[in-house]
């Protein structure tokens, strides 16, 4: 198979052969991905799951490590040696020892001879942003700059409080060194007594803010390639309160736009009414466009255009939730609201 041209084009995969246990899903799910893109990779490779928070390996909030294992089976198999695989993450504090051991990355690693990094503790290096938004200089993490180095980001399918999608961009922030300028959620004071402001883009000043440092980490923090784990997905505020939705998919790309665009709209959720997809189409950073993007499936090992991206659909509306657990109204897409439509029928 020619290798294929990834600027905006978006892979979605469904998992339709089930095995005992969801781990087996998992693997079977990251191995069979993989194997039907043939990426052409560097000398080494790093992969940055979603371990944001302490969470139980099947809790559905941080990235399977499973579904990284068929990543790396697949890796391993092509003749890349263990010590040139890494997994990265720098978390939301710097204890990400504990977030690997009660995530089950310990045991993955180690049976694959593989490394695991706390980001954490990585060498920042300073990227300058002259059209930066809110950030005009952010540090990110030697491991994922590395000129040798294929950069995978491996976020969760995930809805958030506050950016509504927690996808490919935002996952980026755990790459943002040192740690305690990462917690891009928080309101600068100077901003405080506005917070509940509406912007121009019609969501509020705290949201903005989120949204556009979001997308300067864009231009800082450059995957090679993205890839979300979706067999299983998570709505609500993207932590503990929330439910699993079992999506069966996998959403990837080299555009980190066209990803959580297509990502987010495969959740039911219409794309041009999320803030940071918003901002990030005004400021030219991808396309937010679901009828422009190249969208391609995989079945069988094999890719070929998608002619029905309403096949791929969760099988019900991702809920977002705010801080008080109050559900916000996100509106939904043509194919979801038609999904609901045909349900009542």
């Amino acid at each position: 198979m020619k290798e294929q041209s990834f600027d905006n084009t978006v892979f979605v995969y469904k998992l339709e052969k089930f095995g005992s246990s969801l781990s087996e899903d998992m693997a079977y799910s990251g191995y069979e991905f993989m194997k039907a893109l043939t990426l052409t990779l560097k000398e080494k490779v790093v992969m940055k799951p979603n371990v944001t928070v302490p969470a139980d390996i099947d809790s559905g909030i941080i990235t399977h490590p499973d579904f990284l294992a068929g990543m790396i089976d697949y890796f391993l198999e092509q003749g890349l040696s263990g010590d040139k695989i890494m997994v990265a993450e720098g978390g939301g504090s710097d204890k990400m020892d504990k977030y690997y051991e009660q995530g089950g990355y310990i045991p993955m690693a180690e049976k694959r001879g593989i490394k695991l990094v706390n980001l954490n503790w990585d060498e920042s290096i300073p990227v300058e942003l002259p059209e930066g938004v809110m950030l005009k200089k952010i540090g990110i993490a030697k491991t994922v700059k590395n000129d040798d180095t294929f950069f995978i980001n491996v976020p969760k399918y995930k809805t958030h409080n506050l950016a509504v999608t927690t996808l490919s961009m935002k996952n980026l922030m755990g790459t943002i060194i040192p740690c305690h300028e990462r917690h891009l959620c928080s309101t600068p004071k100077e901003y405080a007594e506005r917070h509940n402001e509406i912007t121009p883009n019609g969501i509020e000043l705290r949201e903005e803010i989120l949204c556009q440092r979001i997308c300067d980490l864009s231009m800082a923090s450059r995957p090679d390639f993205n890839i979300i784990e979706g067999i299983v997905g998570r709505d609500g505020t993207a932590f503990h309160h929330g439910k699993n939705i079992r999506a069966n998919l996998v959403i990837a790309g080299k555009s980190t736009v066209a990803v959580d665009t297509v990502g987010s709209y495969l959740m039911g959720l219409e794309p041009s009414e999320i803030g940071y997809l918003k901002i990030a189409a005004k400021r030219g950073l991808g396309i937010t466009d679901i009828e422009k993007i190249n969208i391609q499936e995989i079945h069988n090992g094999e890719i070929k255009p998608c002619q029905d991206i309403g096949k791929f659909m969760s099988p019900i509306p991702f809920e977002v939730l705010r801080y008080d657990k109050n559900p916000r109204n996100i509106p939904l897409n043509k194919d979801m609201l038609a999904q609901l439509q045909n349900k009542q029928v």
